[in-house]
């Protein structure tokens, strides 16, 4: 478990790093800026790993933002699970 004061929670790059896992799940609030910031965080710090989001357990302020997120998620090669 990671405690953060801001979007991404930087420790995860650092713990991610050099790791060598088959796949990462996301799921929680808010898909459009806590969920994406660490999926890409993760996707950077492991590039081939699988990330994945699982959009039946997200959400944002907004469906349209919610929606938006998920796709900018799929373009940077984060699979979204459930849309």
């Amino acid at each position: 478990m990671f405690e953060k004061t801001a979007f991404p929670a930087p420790e995860l790059f650092g713990y991610l790093m050099g790791k060598h896992y088959d796949s990462v799940e996301f799921a929680g609030l808010v898909s459009s800026i806590c969920i994406i910031s660490n999926a890409v965080l993760a996707k950077a710090a492991l590039p081939e790993t699988e990330i994945i989001v699982d959009a039946a357990c997200t959400a944002a302020f907004d469906e349209h933002i919610n929606t938006a997120a998920l796709d900018v998620m799929e373009n940077l090669q984060i699979t979204v699970l459930n849309r």
